[in-house]
């Protein structure tokens, strides 16, 4: 007995060093994507900002775009996670200067996806505005900028994926700082050309165009210099697999994300539009926050892909506990915040005093609870990152599944209220699933 409690003991003072080490090397890296990730909210902020200044048709061209706007980020989203990863363990290998070899199919195969949505979009536009609910009078306004968005972002994927490539690698600094020029290059090109051509809503995607040219550029000066070699442009039967793998799971979620919204709107729709407005604002503002698990889960699952060494299991473990202790005391802070300053932020939010008070409703029932969702949100994206996309995806089929049937099975009406309940009692009970499950799935051979 002596023997094994000695064994144990020795085991955690190994481990330690360990997870100091992977704390310090997950904690810089996760530091520098927030930076990005946080340029990026500053970018679809001031969209926002700047349509509204156009006028409520631009910003009803915005909102309209919304659900075909989830297409394009699912494969974005699912191109740049599959391109970290596939850098990460390339560099782990001993191979980074074969980085980019699987690019050119990455980019093929996402360039090709947001192609066929323009070329849907316009063959069967009639459905398509049908589905969306365009009022007759926008009608042209949003199919165009639809296509516009879809070809634009069909460019834009190259700096994306370079970046996606250099933080694979751990140069996490660089790509972040070509994330904030990327934004300020395209708030000065969409106020450029807005001004110079009074294009409107379609100077968003189009002024974003020179921020591509000049972000790409910089992106292939910067892995020039990290000696990473140009690759082939053929085709890649290994990247298609990483793609099916990693990326296609990644780009399931944001579906899967866009559906559990739509479906929380329809339990409220008999509650009417002032506990509509108050809860989504409430969801609004906790999505703002899911940037620091996200960075969290990244800069910790790349420190654990560039980690020599045989046991991958403890290493993953070992980024799990790491996750952990990075996510959960700032969404401790962050959730007391929700949860203590609710009226104040529920009227920062909104003028409308009664879709005020439903939001600081929300904020009072899921403000405690933010400190398990930080940490869900982070083991996920830890999860998807490490090469785990699929069971990463099949726990949040399975979580929102369930969340989803108990919100449909609540006896109607449903008001944000009772919805906010069930959003806390999920936060509670998801973390505590999903910590197990994936402990269990990361230790097992």
């Amino acid at each position: 007995m002596g023997e094994t409690a000695t064994t144990v003991e020795e085991r955690e003072e190994a481990r330690e060093p360990v997870l100091a080490a992977l704390a310090v090397s997950a904690g810089r890296f996760a530091g520098s994507i927030l930076l990005g990730l946080v340029a990026g909210l500053v970018l679809q902020a001031w969209t926002v900002a700047f349509l509204g200044r156009l006028g409520p048709e631009a910003l009803y061209v915005r909102s309209v775009y919304t659900p075909i706007g989830y297409l394009v980020l699912a494969v974005t989203e699912g191109l740049v996670v599959a391109s970290q990863v596939s850098a990460g363990i390339a560099a782990r290998n001993g191979r980074s200067r074969e980085a980019l070899k699987s690019l050119p199919t990455f980019f093929a195969v996402g360039a090709g996806l947001l192609v066929l949505q323009a070329v849907a979009v316009l063959t069967a536009s009639g459905p398509v505005l049908d589905a969306l609910g365009v009022a007759p009078g926008a009608r042209h306004s949003v199919l165009v900028f639809i296509v516009a968005f879809a070809l634009t972002s069909a460019v834009g994927l190259l700096p994306y994926l370079g970046a996606g490539v250099l933080r694979g690698l751990g140069h996490t600094g660089p790509a972040a700082w070509l994330g904030v020029l990327f934004t300020a290059l395209s708030i000065v090109g969409t106020v450029v050309l807005h001004a110079v051509t009074g294009l409107g809503v379609l100077a968003v995607p189009i002024g974003g165009l020179p921020a591509t040219l000049v972000v790409g550029t910089a992106v292939v000066v910067v892995l020039r210099r990290k000696q990473v070699a140009r690759p082939a442009l053929v085709g890649d039967r290994a990247a298609v697999r990483e793609l099916l793998g990693l990326g296609a799971p990644v780009a399931g979620t944001f579906l899967l994300l866009s559906t559990v919204t739509f479906g929380y709107l329809r339990v409220l729709r008999e509650a009417g539009p002032i506990e509509v407005a108050g809860f989504s604002l409430g969801q609004m503002a906790v999505g703002l926050l899911m940037v620091v698990a996200m960075a969290v889960g990244s800069g910790t699952a790349i420190a654990v892909t560039l980690r020599s060494g045989g046991n991958r299991r403890r290493i993953n473990h070992a980024g799990l506990i790491t996750v952990l202790r990075l996510s959960l005391p700032p969404y401790l802070l962050l959730g007391a915040a929700a949860f203590l300053l609710r009226q104040p932020l529920a009227q920062a939010l909104t003028t409308d005093r009664a879709a005020a008070a439903v939001t600081a409703g929300y904020f009072a029932w899921v403000g405690p609870t933010l400190v398990l969702f930080g940490g869900t949100l982070a083991l996920l994206s830890y999860l998807e990152q490490i090469g785990r996309a699929g069971v990463a995806f099949l726990l949040n089929v399975v979580y929102f599944a369930l969340m989803l049937a108990a919100a449909l099975l609540m006896p109607a009406p449903v008001n944000a209220e009772e919805l906010s309940k069930l959003m806390a009692a999920g936060n509670v009970l998801g973390f505590i699933t999903l910590w197990f499950s994936v402990r269990h799935l990361v230790l097992r051979r």
